[in-house]
């Protein structure tokens, strides 16, 4: 048995597929469509969403495809996408052949907090079903389970307030996990390489970071994060000698399998190199064992191991599993039980402090939305368990919940509105880490408590632009000598997309031979302000292109007549004239980008002089005088961010 990815490091790949299909190679819509629904049989949906979304760029108007869409997008967490669809099922004369698209409809409209609406999309799928079965159970629960959350009020007895933390924590990818010890936060972070990757896209690999006083994460050095393994989940027995983590491995394009392995500290207060795996007892052979978490029971008198499993003897997908540990011994595990739900129940946390169990769910209910936090005192016996309410807890997905010693703090991994998302126009991913203070409510010099005030940080919204003038200057970056290395040309037949798609893939071998010489701390900072680079400038730049090139069709089928400028730089690798005439071949690619976009859709406007595109190249004189010009230093002088932030093209002005 295995873990769904997207279930724990999720939709990563959705803005990455938006753009991997090439019109180049034209098929019908029909083969697009059979090509996915092999590629979603296999679980393979990053194929699976590509070939969907070509098969309805050739026929649009099919509610089967837009059925299949909405599934995947679905699967991706791109909520409002897949709510766009599963409507235009919904809505279409052919409904009745897709009674399944309400039912999900009244979910992601769930997920994306429109409660009122999704009552309505349940009662209609209920109305019209006139089943008995798994899926009107879970319906007739929703519809409860809505209008308890239009309801729900913050609780009043603490003064809360909660937190995303900043980009020195978190990235456009997932961030999760995170737990304390001392004054350091360590965390798990999806966003590394996966070198040597034959998938496609190639995929990314999880490892652990620190953070002191929540200042920028560190990776975890001295080679704790294990190569060509995700690293994660960490978990701190309860004099902190002892670190547990996972090690999980690909077994398809898409999904993993973990085991629970530990280090102690040596002589010197470091984490031992070698890892010790804990026993076949715990880690049982065919099936995943992760998300641990350690707990002082004071019952028992004895550390507790907990930990999440798909094993045999649960009762549903991933159930919560704890067994207890005499010394190195760990005795048989068992079922939670009175927590576990036929569905997800996740990212157990033990507060030995208030001997009180935190964990996730999206079978148990009533809930918000998806993954909701719990919690369950342990008493003598078990006490009830109860939804940790708002703001712990949104209409999207929230869990990986822990405390500090005291429960004055608490952080928790969450993809609501705020989270940095991958691809801001469809917020397709991630997970962010958000930090909550928890304090009572001051009395007054009168002794009447004064009202609750619950403070959240207001999110940060991605920027997506909606006119031409809102993407200037627009940066796009090439590779050393690119295109077309070594001539003196001024011209090339390359457009920017063949460039780009080839610079984009050269990453890893940019962040090997810029951090070769470093120690580990240093190649740790100096690889993550390369990755951030090639993220957050090299495809956030492709990915405008593609935006701004809609927007200005969009003005020009409206008549419009347009000017683009556009300004070339280079580094100062080569002399002067060379320079000069490198700037205007990237100039050109950029033209040529412009007149083969989608089949050449701007060709017309080109030879009619409504589309205008004028060309000012600028070469070494306009480089930054820190970027290095010496030939022999390759490392500063091609590899280093500074010198790849002269080799660009920008889109200057618009008339």
């Amino acid at each position: 048995m295995k873990i769904d990815l997207r279930t724990f490091y999720p939709a990563v790949y959705f803005l990455l597929l938006l753009f991997l299909s090439n019109p180049a190679f034209a098929q019908s819509a029909k083969a697009y469509e059979k090509a996915g629904d092999k590629a979603f049989a296999a679980k393979d949906y990053h194929a699976a969403f590509v070939h969907f979304r070509d098969a309805m760029e050739l026929n649009k108007k099919d509610v089967g495809l837009w059925f299949k869409y909405a599934e995947v997008t679905r699967q991706f967490n791109a909520y409002e996408e897949a709510e766009e669809y599963y409507t235009k099922v919904w809505t279409s004369k052919e409904k009745q052949a897709y009674p399944m698209a309400a039912f999900w409809l009244g979910q992601v409209k769930k997920m994306v907090g429109k409660y009122d609406e999704a009552i309505e999309v349940f009662e209609d799928f209920l109305k019209n079903e006139g089943r008995d079965d798994y899926y009107s159970q879970w319906a007739k629960e929703e519809l409860e389970t809505c209008r308890w959350a239009m309801q729900l009020e913050p609780a009043t007895d603490k003064l809360i307030r909660v937190e995303h933390l900043s980009k020195k924590i978190n990235t456009p990818y997932s961030e999760f996990g995170a737990v304390v010890a001392g004054d350091e936060l360590y965390y798990s972070s999806f966003r590394y390489d996966f070198d040597g990757d034959t998938h496609l896209p190639e995929r990314k690999l999880t490892k652990v970071l620190y953070s002191e006083n929540l200042g920028k994460g560190r990776i975890l050095t001295r080679g704790f994060n294990v190569d060509k393994k995700h690293t994660a989940h960490t978990a701190f027995s309860t004099d902190r000698e002892r670190i547990y983590f996972t090690l999980c491995e690909y077994v398809t394009s898409s999904d993993i399998r973990c085991d629970i392995y530990y280090r102690e500290r040596d002589r010197r207060g470091n984490w031992e190199k070698k890892p010790v795996k804990l026993p076949d007892i715990v880690n049982k052979k065919g099936y995943t064992t992760t998300h641990p978490a350690i707990g002082f029971d004071s019952v028992a008198q004895k550390e507790i191991l907990y930990f999440v499993s798909d094993r045999n003897g649960g009762k549903g997908k991933l159930d919560i599993w704890y067994c207890e540990m005499e010394k190195d011994k760990f005795l048989e595990p068992k079922n939670l039980e009175s927590v576990n739900t036929p569905e997800n129940d996740i990212t157990p946390f033990f507060h030995s402090a208030s001997q009180t169990l935190y964990f996730s769910s999206d079978g148990r209910r009533p809930s918000l939305g998806g993954f909701d936090v719990f919690k369950m005192n342990r008493q003598p016996d078990w006490g009830p368990i109860e939804n940790a309410g708002k703001p712990v807890n949104t209409s999207y997905h929230d869990l990986y919940f822990s405390l500090d010693e005291p429960g004055n703090r608490a952080y928790f991994s969450s993809n609501r509105p705020g989270s940095f998302y991958l691809d801001a126009s469809n917020k397709a991913c991630c997970y962010d880490i958000y930090q909550m203070t928890i304090s009572d409510i001051p009395e007054d010099s009168t002794g009447i408590i004064p009202p609750q005030v619950v403070t959240e940080t207001p999110p940060e919204t991605p920027f997506i632009p909606t006119t031409l003038e809102d993407f200037l200057p627009l940066a796009l970056y090439f590779d050393n000598d690119e295109p077309d290395k070594r001539t003196t040309r001024t011209t090339t037949k390359k457009s920017y997309e063949t460039t780009y798609f080839k610079y984009y893939d050269r990453k890893s071998d940019y962040i090997e031979s810029y951090t070769k010489p470093l120690t580990e701390d240093e190649a740790s900072e100096a690889a993550l302000e390369i990755e951030e680079f090639f993220e957050n400038e090299v495809k956030k730049g492709y990915d405008f292109l593609q935006l701004f090139s809609e927007i200005l069709l969009k003005r020009l089928e409206n008549g419009e007549r347009v000017e683009i400028v556009i300004k070339g730089y280079t580094s100062p690798r080569a002399k002067s004239d060379y320079n000069d005439n490198l700037a205007q071949r990237r100039i050109s690619s950029l033209r040529n980008q412009f007149e083969s976009y989608r089949g050449g859709i701007f060709e017309s406007y080109l030879k009619h002089g409504k589309l205008v595109i004028s060309e000012a190249p600028f070469g070494e004189t306009k480089a930054s005088a820190n970027v290095s010009d010496d030939l022999t230093d390759e490392r500063n002088s091609i590899y280093s961010v500074g010198a790849a932030k002269e080799r660009r093209v920008e889109i200057v002005e618009v008339k």
